[in-house]
């Protein structure tokens, strides 16, 4: 059943040029890496919502770990 949205997609984007570049960036060891550094990322704002819980602190630490995130495994 896991399985099942990934075949979706996989489905949906055969063609593309762009998902199969992808799919061949997401095998690579810096892929990897940069994408174990931005779950970091994602825990450090979690600890940082339990020192600050209002709602602005949510906001603000999202959007700077999603903005590092997109930063880290965007290839461009």
């Amino acid at each position: 059943m896991s399985a099942l949205p990934r075949q979706a997609l996989d489905w949906l984007c055969a063609g593309r040029s762009d998902y199969q570049a992808f799919q061949q960036r997401k095998r690579t060891r810096v892929y990897r890496r940069n994408r174990t550094a931005c779950l970091y990322t994602w825990a450090g704002a979690a600890g940082l919502l339990l020192v600050c819980g209002a709602t602005s602190c949510l906001i603000t630490f999202g959007l700077i770990a999603t903005l590092i995130c997109f930063t880290l495994l965007d290839p461009d």
